[in-house]
This record gives structure tokens, C-alpha cells and sequence, in this order.
């Protein structure tokens, strides 16, 4: 080969090492440039400046992609800001992979890659990196835990192997323990292997044989697998052991529910909660469990009185008790003893916002005006600035025939609703249309259901009434329509949205759709009033049903025999058209 002469090989040389210089040179600058701005990112996020801080740090990374550190904290950024993107999430596990793997003993970090690692279901990664923290951190419980759960779930058999293994070794340094056990037998249960797991039982059992939890968790797993007499056994056992223990009480009454043995589990949790020792809290978990049992059976409405009795009188001044009360008797349907329970629940907390809303809807069910606005009153008391106390107190001035008051207290609520509330502002507006019709001033009232209506258009209630007192008026029935449609379209079986619906048709002179729009409603509504049977009498008249509609006008009057026009259409058996 021809050998190049001496000087350009110095040359040569010369020009390499010049490139290399200024590489060099480059890179250090970019390096420090980098290592600045960095430094005033994180100055930035102390402030609490977290957009200037990620900017900052992402010019940082862009100059020096190489440093480990930097685009762990940047992953971190990326990975609160990345929305659900996956593209952005896999590049941030990718580079805090490629800091953890330079930085093995960094726990936190670690810890956080492995978790990562598991909610992407990456279980191979997770898995390894477990394994990795726990060779470092052997001392660290609870990756040793998390490594073992990790292995038991998902992989092999020697992998589960492996896990129960782990359990054991954990076992032997804490002792036994059921959260330790239960690990271990949701492995033996995956593996089908029911020897094993009654083996466990047994063990932790003997391990601390008067230890009550433990019988009762004995209990539990040979109820499962049907061996019912054993179960009743340790069920016993814990229950003379401690026989204040309300627990062990209520895991034998569900036992003696699971075998549909009702009578048996009624006393069982009676023993339960009449335990004095017992903590509130587990009382009210046993009481919700047993009202689900037992609200729908109407003949146990006594039995479970008897038990809020009973607990009332244990813990009287205990607020949850009363408002767990008030919400049954609710769905009991004994709205007056349900008031009397939220009157004590605001006496324990006279600061509980729904147990006001709560009592004063209660005094609405039962028609008591006067409870239902002292309460609202008492409500603003503490809460004098919120609106829709304000909203309440003006529908019922206008209920009790107090029209002006009403709009006082609308005019109230508007002032302290905020601009973005548009919900709420339909529902004033709406009941400030409700208000001025009441007053006669019908343009009025379509002005401000229009205007409910325009901040919320699912506002089925100003639709309703909208429509409803157009086709009073006999005006605009064609937007009637179109209204009254859109609340059926949303809720097809409600009784007072139908019997508009029929209004409107029976305005419309379609009579026969009328009717059978005025059918369904009869048919779903629970109490019928004076005001949809009339409506019934007049569409079956125009219908052709003079007979029936006679009926339906007498049934009327008498819920409202003072109804001039009802009695004129009954004695002269005939439509007025007022």
C-alpha cells in the first residue's frame, strides 16, 4: 500500500483533533447551559410556578438528553401532564428505566418504575424490578411483600411457588397473621388446591387458639367451602370466648344467613349491636348491611325500629345514628319520624348543610309549610350567603299563596348565585315564571320560563310548566308541543309530565291521541288528583264519552268540591269552555 507523506499525516492529525476540540468545546456548553437552566426550573417549581418549571426543564433535557437525573425529573413532569396519551407515558418509563438502570439503589425511584410498570401491565419489568429492590433493600418489608404479591399473581407455578415461599420467610420473622395467611391462600385458591388452604387456616388458628379473629376468619374460609359444622363450630368458640364481641356475632349471623337460616340470623345481629363495647362504627356497618336485608320486608319495619331503638338509646348523642335513622324511615316512608330524626341530627350538628335541605323537604312531603320555612330560616343561620336556601323559602311563600314574598326571596337567590351556576339559575328563573303566572301576569311568566329554559334546556321542570300554562292559554301550542315532547322523550312515564302532554293534545283538538296519552297517565299515576281527572273528563267529552267523562268529573269534584266550574259540568253533564 502507498504510504502518505509524513506532513499530510500531521496534517491530518492536526484536523481531527481540531474537530474534536470544538466538539468538545460544544458539549461543555451545552452542558452548563443545561445545568443552569435546570437549576432555575427547579427554583421555579419552589415558587409553585409548575408551567415555567416544565418549560424550563424541557429546554434543560433538549440540551443535555444524557443526564440521567434530569430526565427522571422531566418523566415525572410528563407523566402528569401526558393526559392518558400513551406515547407520553412510554417515553417517561423509558427514561426513568434509564436512570433507575444507572442508579439501582435509588428506592423511590425504583419503587415508582415497578408500580408504573404493573398499571401498564408490564408484569415482566415489574417482576424484575421488584426482584432488584429487593435484593438491595432486604430489610424493607414491604417490597418484600409487593415482590411476593407480584410473583403469586399472574406467572407460573414455581413463580407461585416462589411467592408462598417468601410469605413463609416474612411468617417466620413477623409471625403468623391473617392479613399473611389470606395472601396465601388467595395463591392456594388459584391453584385449586382447597388441602392447603384449610391447612393454613388451621395453622394460624393454633398458632394463638383463643385469638377470637382468628376463629372467626376460621370460620369464614370452612364456610366457603360448605363445611357448615365446623364453621358454626369456631363461629361458637369465638363467640364464648368474647362474648362481647360484636363481630364475632355478626359474622355468625351472616353464616346463619348464608344457610338461609333468617330466624336465627334476626337474633345473631341483635346480640351484635346490643354490645356495648362495640365501637359506633361497626355498628352502623352491621345496621346498613341488615337494613339491605331487610328494608324491602315490610313486616321487619318493627325489628329494625327496635334496633335503632336500641342503639339510640346506647349512643344518644351519636349524629350518624339519627341521620342513618332519618334516611330509613325515609325509604319507609314515615316522613314525620323521619323529621323528628333530622331535628335531632341538626341539634348534634347544627352545621350539616343536606340534613337541612333534608328536613326541609321532609316538611314539604308532609305539607307542613310553617315547619318547612322555620327550617329553612334556622338553615340560614349558618349558611346565610348560599342561594338555594333563598330558591326554597320563595317557592313556598308562593305555595301559601304569598306570591310577592316569593319573588322577595327569587330576587334574593339571584343575587348570590354565580354567573356559572346556570343550573340553578333555571331553576329561579323557572320558579320566578311559576310565581308571576300564579299573580296572573302570564307574558311575564313566559318571559322568565324562556329564559330558564335558554340557561338550561334540560330543565324538564320550566318545560313542563311552560307548556302546560301555554295550553291554559290556549297560545303557542305548537312550541307547547314541542316542549312537553322533549320532557316525555327523557322521562316517558312520569304522571304530571304525561297529563301535560295530554293538555296540550286536547288544546290541539287532537282528542284521540288526548286520550290515549290521558289513559297511560291514570295508569301509572299513585294518587290521582282533581286536576288530571277533570283533564280525563274533558278529553273523553270531546272524544265522544259524554257517559265516562261524567265520571271522571264527579270522581273530581269530589276531591275538590269547591270547583265552581266542576260542579257546573257535572250538574249540566256537559263541556264548559269557561
Amino acid at each position: 500500500m502507498k504510504k502518505l507523506p509524513i506532513f499530510i499525516i500531521i496534517l491530518l492529525a492536526v484536523g481531527v483533533l481540531t474537530a474534536m476540540s470544538k466538539t468538545v468545546k460544544t458539549d461543555d456548553a451545552d452542558v452548563r447551559k443545561a445545568d443552569y437552566i435546570y437549576l432555575e426550573s427547579l427554583r421555579e417549581r419552589s415558587q409553585g410556578n409548575s408551567d415555567a418549571a416544565f418549560a424550563l426543564l424541557e429546554r434543560a433535557y433538549e440540551l443535555n438528553p444524557s443526564d440521567k437525573e434530569m430526565g427522571a425529573e422531566f418523566a415525572g413532569y410528563l407523566l402528569t401532564l401526558s393526559k392518558g396519551d400513551s406515547a407520553e407515558v412510554y417515553r417517561a418509563v423509558g427514561m426513568l428505566k434509564d436512570y433507575y438502570d444507572h442508579n439501582p439503589t435509588d428506592y423511590y425511584t425504583g419503587v415508582k418504575y415497578a408500580l408504573l410498570n404493573e398499571q401498564l401491565a408490564e408484569r415482566d419489568e415489574a417482576l424484575g424490578t421488584w426482584a432488584k429492590l429487593h435484593a438491595y433493600f432486604p430489610d424493607r418489608v414491604e417490597i418484600t411483600y409487593r415482590y411476593a404479591d407480584v410473583l403469586g399473581h399472574g406467572g407460573d407455578a414455581d413463580e407461585r411457588a416462589r411467592a408462598i415461599a417468601i410469605y413463609d420467610s416474612i411468617e417466620v420473622m413477623d409471625g403468623r397473621s391473617i392479613p399473611l395467611s389470606t395472601k396465601k391462600i388467595q395463591i392456594y385458591y388459584t391453584d385449586g388446591d382447597t388441602a392447603s388452604i384449610l391447612t393454613e387456616v388451621d395453622s394460624l388458628r393454633k398458632s394463638s387458639p383463643a385469638d377470637v379473629d382468628n376463629l372467626v376468619f376460621s370460620g369464614d374460609i370452612y364456610s366457603m367451602f360448605g363445611r357448615n359444622d365446623e364453621a358454626k363450630g369456631f363461629y361458637d368458640r369465638a363467640c364464648e370466648i368474647d362474648p362481647s364481641n360484636g363481630v364475632a356475632y355478626y359474622s355468625r349471623a351472616q353464616f346463619y344467613n348464608s344457610i338461609g337460616d333468617s330466624v336465627a340470623f334476626d337474633r345473631e345481629v341483635f346480640q351484635a349491636l346490643k354490645q356495648d363495647n362495640l365501637d359506633v362504627d361497626t355498628k352502623l356497618m352491621i345496621l346498613r348491611s341488615y337494613i339491605q336485608e331487610m328494608y324491602n320486608d315490610s313486616v321487619q319495619q318493627p325489628r329494625v325500629r327496635q334496633l335503632f331503638d336500641v342503639l339510640i338509646e346506647q349512643h344518644p348523642h351519636e349524629h350518624d345514628i339519627h341521620d342513618l335513622y332519618a334516611r330509613y324511615l325515609i325509604v319507609a316512608q314515615d316522613y314525620e319520624k323521619a323529621a323528628e330524626q333530622t331535628e335531632q341530627t341538626l341539634d348534634l350538628d347544627p352545621a350539616d348543610k343536606e340534613g337541612w335541605e333534608m328536613l326541609t323537604s321532609l316538611y314539604l312531603q308532609v305539607e307542613n309549610l310553617d315547619k318547612a320555612e322555620e327550617a329553612v330560616i334556622r338553615s340560614l343561620r349558618y349558611y346565610p350567603d348560599e342561594p338555594r336556601p333563598y330558591l326554597v323559602l320563595g317557592s313556598i311563600y308562593n305555595q301559601r299563596g304569598e306570591p310577592q314574598k316569593g319573588m322577595e326571596e327569587f330576587g334574593k337567590a339571584l343575587e348570590l348565585t354565580d354567573s356559572t351556576n346556570v343550573a340553578l339559575l333555571s331553576s329561579i328563573y323557572g320558579s320566578m315564571g311559576d310565581c308571576l303566572y300564579s299573580q296572573e301576569l302570564a307574558d311575564s311568566a313566559f318571559t322568565y320560563y324562556k329564559k330558564a329554559i335558554l340557561y338550561d334546556p334540560e330543565n324538564y321542570l320550566a318545560l313542563n310548566n311552560c307548556a302546560y300554562y301555554l295550553a291554559c292559554e290556549g297560545r303557542d301550542l305548537d312550541e307547547a308541543l314541542e316542549m312537553i315532547e322533549t320532557v316525555i322523550e327523557a322521562e316517558p312515564d312520569q304522571a304530571t309530565s304525561m297529563d301535560t302532554y295530554a293538555w296540550v293534545l286536547f288544546k290541539r283538538k287532537d282528542y284521540a291521541k288526548a286520550r290515549e296519552i290521558i289513559d297511560r297517565t291514570l295508569e301509572v299515576t299513585d294518587e290521582l288528583s282533581a286536576d288530571v281527572l277533570e283533564h280525563a273528563g274533558d278529553i273523553y267529552f270531546m272524544d265522544g264519552e259524554p257517559d265516562k267523562a261524567l265520571e271522571f268529573w264527579k270522581d273530581a269534584l269530589k276531591l275538590d268540591p269547591d270547583n265552581e266550574l266542576l260542579g257546573r259540568k257535572v250538574k249540566h253533564k256537559t263541556y264548559f269552555f269557561k
